[in-house]
């Protein structure tokens, strides 16, 4: 691992990730760490060639999804995409781990619930 955790900006309300990390470095870990206390429920995707893929996948269907790619042998991150919720005009893309936790930390947790049958996510209600 190539940064200590002491050296990591702390995510409120996220202090342990349900996802196994083993294999990544400490910033990749906080990156997963901030997804996860943003709602986007982190799980592991299948690896393809020389990369990791953590998808994302918020509650209901206005909820943010995407993805976070890792380095397969580094553990660091690479790139993300997050559309925000399925009535979103765009992805929106990082590359890089800086821009990545920037991205991350733009997105707004999801109030939409499991089975919301509103027609947008601005119509969603808790």
């Amino acid at each position: 691992m190539n940064t200590t955790l002491a050296a990591i900006e702390q995510v409120p309300g996220a202090a342990e990730t349900t996802t196994d990390l083993t294999g990544v470095t400490a910033y990749t870990a906080s990156i997963v760490r901030l997804a996860e206390a943003k709602g986007l429920r982190p799980a592991w995707g299948q690896p393809h060639g020389r990369t990791r893929r953590i998808i994302l996948n918020a509650v209901g269907p206005h909820g943010a999804f995407g993805s976070i790619v890792i380095g397969r042998t580094s553990g660091k991150v690479l790139r993300a995409e997050v559309i925000h919720g399925n009535d979103a005009k765009t992805p929106r893309r990082a590359k890089g781990t800086n821009a990545v936790r920037a991205l991350l930390k733009d997105v707004t947790p999801s109030v939409c619930s499991p089975g919301c049958t509103a027609e947008s996510s601005t119509a969603c209600r808790p």
